[in-house]
């Protein structure tokens, strides 16, 4: 397939991420011939006048472009094509902290350090200073905008939505632009914005780090929003002088708010603490339910382990009993109550799996090493529901061959959010997903996906009774616009097996030429 094109120029190669203001590609300059980050800055069909914003989109490029920092990734060109603002910046070939945070909810085991996060968070800081002195405001810092390339190195990305510092954080008709649970609550209020509500994006982000979920994230939208105007962040459960910096950062009112330079100073301090910090212990494990095994301890191989006291090991036994939080039993012939998240491995049978028994656990003990499968339901939606879309899109792409327990667990979130996650999820994955799940529920989800991915979903699902059942639940122009990107042949099959009636009003409604090519495939039946 063709590569696309932009401005004569830029080749896209490949999808990077996608959000609410837009989309970012990998793309290959043609002219300088290397890669570079692509966005395409979508502008809403309503508000202001459409020349206005496109100028202003433009303008605001090109004053983030002005900006040199190390911690800032370069803006090398923006430009309008096609209707669209599109800004050229630099690739940073890397991982993002939001990647990293992920990583860290899932292993249990990479803790990111006080230091770690302390480094990182003073390297964004140092950028955002930049970034203001130029008068501009990001306005979308976040985990999934902070990438650290394979030398460590720390860039602040993504001013796809910067602004210039004084102008207001709504649009003309009211529509927030950024990411809502990293929003400022001065935004979410529709109040002047300045440099302090980047720092508060800021600080939600350090507490994203160091505590493994977002503070304010709630169930929907307007659920995030209140959150965040109400203010009030949970108690951290890894206090320390990096909870102090951050709860600094997260005070409602931003004359109160700690400011850059202070902010500094004690990332400073932190920094120039002792190079070798202890081992820190993951938060989860604390206020688990006590066990008879004491901290650290461990059951291998043993001759059924009870109570063995600090330290003690059992090896080479064929039970390991009640290990407690984070504790394994590897090998033996039988696990009993692990509890949450913990693993019974190579061992000749699971006790407590037989019928009726472990239903409300994700994939019914079929984990495959995933970690939604085996969960509660409610906490691996909770689990689901805390991260990132492109990240709980890949966590569920992993889970699809379960494809009820994981329908389940996806069913249990909103479906605003729901939609999200199967925007980023393989096609083919979430067409498993959907397929399992009763029709008004999936139905209910779609109608928040993008058309090309309903589109795409349905082309995996094929001509089967889930596939026609989610046609009959859409709407007419829902339908149309969707069926507009499904193959002809497809769409021909899926009018002719729905029975509600709307068959000719669907094809009515879709353009010429798929008309055109489903009468010439009905011609030579």
């Amino acid at each position: 397939m063709t590569a696309r094109l932009v401005q004569g120029r830029y080749e896209l190669r490949s999808r990077l991420g996608r959000g609410g203001m837009g989309t970012v590609w990998l793309a290959w300059d043609r002219t300088l011939r290397r890669s570079v980050a692509l966005k395409e800055v979508v502008l809403a069909p309503y508000g202001e006048d459409m020349a206005v914003r496109r100028e202003r989109a433009l303008r605001e490029a090109r004053a983030a472009a002005r900006i040199r920092h190390p911690a800032v990734v370069d803006i090398y060109d923006a430009f309008m094509d096609d209707g669209s603002p599109w800004i050229v910046m630099a690739y940073i070939e890397g991982t993002s902290l939001d990647h990293r945070i992920e990583r860290q909810a899932l292993s249990r085991r990479e803790i990111l350090s006080e230091r770690e996060i302390a480094r990182m968070g003073r390297e964004v800081l140092a950028g955002l200073v930049a970034v203001h002195g130029a008068q501009v405001l990001h306005r979308d810092v976040k985990p999934a905008n902070i990438i650290i390339d394979p030398d460590d190195r720390v860039f602040l990305v993504d001013f796809g939505i910067a602004r210039i510092s004084g102008e207001s954080g709504l649009t003309a008709t009211n529509m927030l632009l950024g990411t809502v649970e990293f929003m400022a609550p001065e935004r979410i209020d529709g109040h002047a914005v300045g440099p302090a509500s980047d720092l508060w994006s800021l600080g939600v982000t350090l507490f994203c780090a160091l505590e493994g979920y977002s503070p304010f994230l709630r169930d929907g939208p307007l659920e995030t929003a209140r959150a965040v105007a109400a203010g009030r962040p949970p108690r951290f459960r890894r206090p320390g002088p990096l909870a102090d910096a951050i709860a600094g950062l997260l005070v409602t009112a931003p004359a109160r708010r700690t400011g850059a330079a202070e902010l500094g100073r004690r990332l400073d301090t932190i920094l120039a603490g002792p190079a070798s910090w202890p081992k820190e212990r993951d938060p989860r494990s604390r206020g688990r339910e006590k066990s008879s095994s004491g901290p650290g301890r461990e059951a291998r191989r043993g001759n059924d382990a009870h109570d063995l006291g600090p330290g003690r090991e059992a090896r080479r036994g064929n039970g390991a009993h009640d290990l407690g939080p984070g504790r394994e039993a590897r090998r033996g012939n039988g696990a009993h109550d692990l509890g949450p998240g913990r693993e019974a491995r190579g061992g000749n049978g699971a006790h407590g799996s037989g019928p009726g028994r472990g239903r409300d656990r994700a994939g019914e003990g079929r984990d495959g090493g995933n970690p939604l499968l085996g969960r509660p339901r409610q906490e691996a939606a909770a689990l689901l529901g805390s991260m990132e879309p492109k990240a709980a899109g890949r966590l569920l792409n992993g889970a699809a061959e379960a494809s009820g327990a994981a329908a389940e667990v996806l069913a249990l979130l909103p479906p605003p959010r729901a939609a999200r996650v199967i925007d980023h999820m393989a096609p083919h994955r979430a067409a498993r997903l959907v397929g399992a799940m009763p029709p008004s529920r999936s139905a209910g989800i779609l109608a928040y996906t993008d058309d090309r991915v309903t589109a795409a979903v349905l082309g995996a699902l094929g001509v089967v009774p889930a596939a026609v059942r989610l046609v009959e639940a859409m709407t007419v122009r829902r339908a149309c616009r969707v069926l507009g990107y499904v193959p002809p042949a497809v769409v021909a099959e899926l009018l002719s097996a729905t029975s509600d009636g709307r068959a000719d009003r669907l094809l009515d409604g879709l353009s010429r030429v798929v008309r055109d090519e489903i009468a010439r495939l009905a011609g030579g039946a």
